[in-house]
């Protein structure tokens, strides 16, 4: 018997005869007879009108068949694996415009990601003038950048043009739900995420000197009743702050919901929120509130520092600007609330963010998010916030005990987390000078708050499209 048959009877096995059956009656027992020459063994089949039963064992001297049961054939073809090429290192061109100090450290950063992406090189590059080079980039004539490092208006202008990769393509869901929610708002447009933030900050905070006020007051009735009782003009003043600038007001509007923009992220400066606002800042430098009388920024902090302010509304920046005087007594606390709890402050929130060019190739979008997730993983948030009071951006960060223990960071994060981001391609710098003088001629008695709302909202008609102005 040739080869074939008998390869093709062991293929049969023990359902051999159940298959043959089904052929012609002098094919089957012609291949039956054949299989059973071969070494076989008979199993009477069902359609031989006799039950099959399991065989227990084989007659003494008779070998045991090898059995090859494969599945059943399918008419796709066989998947082959697939040999991945060692990929070749990739190199990421990462630029940013940072201080001394924090530019250093990035470079540090950028070596110790080295050492655990071995596959992976980074090539940190500083620019001297933010200004210029956002200009640069802005024109196209800026080009080789793989990663960038700035703030929401470059941002804005790039992911305008076309030119960013959305984050959705790098990180995971799980991952990007980590960021607190003013990061979120200000880099999402489109119902895409442009731009990871590296740290957030830019809001207002309330100081106070601590050999005059024990107790930071909670709303804005105990601030302006302790404002009069600590006053003794023109020696001391309860409260000095920077009266003719707008990001002073913006807190006040922000309570209860309102804000600078609406559902659509169209700027809406003329409502009633924003006319109350204007009423209770004006009434604030009432002689008999206990405010100091209009000053700068400059002033206001000089009256804090020598002891002529017992309180001071000032920016998150003047945390370590404070830390330098060594011999004043101070403490930070959050903004006061505007009649019940539910109104708190909400000032305004900016920030710096991690934004990655839209045609890198598969490898370098890889490299990319490795980055990423290593800028902003906890540890490396909490050691910058220490280091440089830049406010981490990631839930469990901003939970970290050294943060928390941390008097000046703690008090910071919270009011970080309950202020507010303006949406990207709202221009916070255009924004702020709609409302400049208007609110000057506030102050100064030219305008009603009903007036000054009206001539902000006129302001920012000036552009076609003010939500997408680059530069004011």
């Amino acid at each position: 018997m040739s080869q074939l048959v008998i390869s093709t009877m062991t293929y049969i096995g023990t359902r051999g005869v159940a298959w043959v059956a089904k052929m012609g009656t002098w094919l089957r027992w012609i291949l039956l007879a054949a299989w059973l020459a071969a070494g076989g063994v008979f199993l009477p089949s069902p359609s031989m009108g006799r039950a099959m039963s399991p065989v227990k064992s084989l007659p003494v001297g008779v070998a045991s068949p090898v059995l090859s049961i494969s599945p059943a054939p399918t008419p796709l073809p066989m998947r082959t694996s697939t040999v991945h090429p060692v990929e070749t290192n990739v190199t990421l061109e990462v630029w940013e415009c940072l201080s001394p100090g924090p530019s250093r450290a990035l470079r540090q950063d950028a070596a110790e990601f080295q050492e655990q992406h071995s596959g992976t090189t980074l090539i940190v590059r500083h620019c001297e003038d933010a200004h210029t080079w956002s200009e640069m980039l802005a024109t196209g004539a800026s080009e080789g950048w793989h990663i960038l490092l700035g703030d929401a208006t470059l941002l804005a202008t790039l992911q305008r043009q076309g030119l960013l990769l959305p984050l959705e393509n790098l990180l995971t869901r799980r991952e990007l739900s980590r960021l607190v929610t003013p990061a979120r708002v200000a880099a999402t447009r489109d119902s895409q995420l442009w731009g990871l933030a590296d740290t957030l900050g830019f809001h207002l905070l309330l100081y106070y000197r601590r050999e005059l006020v024990a107790v930071p007051p909670a709303d804005v009735a105990a601030l302006t009743e302790l404002a009069r009782s600590l006053t003794d003009p023109p020696e001391r003043w309860g409260l000095a702050l920077n009266s003719y600038d707008p990001l002073w007001v913006i807190p006040w509007l922000g309570t209860c919901g309102e804000w600078l923009t609406n559902a659509r992220d169209h700027l809406t400066l003329d409502t009633p929120a924003m006319v109350r606002a204007l009423g209770l800042y004006h009434d604030w430098h009432h002689p008999r509130r206990g405010i100091a009388p209009l000053a700068t920024h400059h002033i206001a902090r000089r009256m804090f520092m020598e002891g002529q302010a017992a309180m001071l509304l000032d920016g998150d920046w003047a945390l370590g600007e404070l830390e330098q005087e060594p011999t004043l007594d101070w403490a930070a606390a959050t903004l006061p609330m505007v009649g019940t709890p539910d109104c708190t402050a909400t000032p305004l929130v900016a920030g710096r963010f991690w934004m990655v060019r839209r045609d890198l190739p598969l490898t370098a979008q890889r490299a990319a998010a490795d980055w990423l997730r290593y800028v902003f993983a906890p540890e490396r948030q909490v050691r910058w916030a220490l280091r440089f009071n830049a406010l981490p951006t990631h839930r469990e960060a901003l939970q970290d005990i050294r943060i928390l223990s941390d008097p000046h960071l703690r008090v910071s994060a919270q009011q970080m987390q309950m202020g507010r981001a303006l949406p990207l391609g709202v221009d916070a710098n255009y924004v702020l000078e709609a409302m400049r003088q208007p609110l000057r001629a506030v102050l100064d008695g030219n305008m009603t708050p009903d007036e000054a709302a009206r001539a902000m909202q006129q302001n920012t008609v000036l552009h076609n499209d003010p939500t997408d102005v680059a530069h004011p």
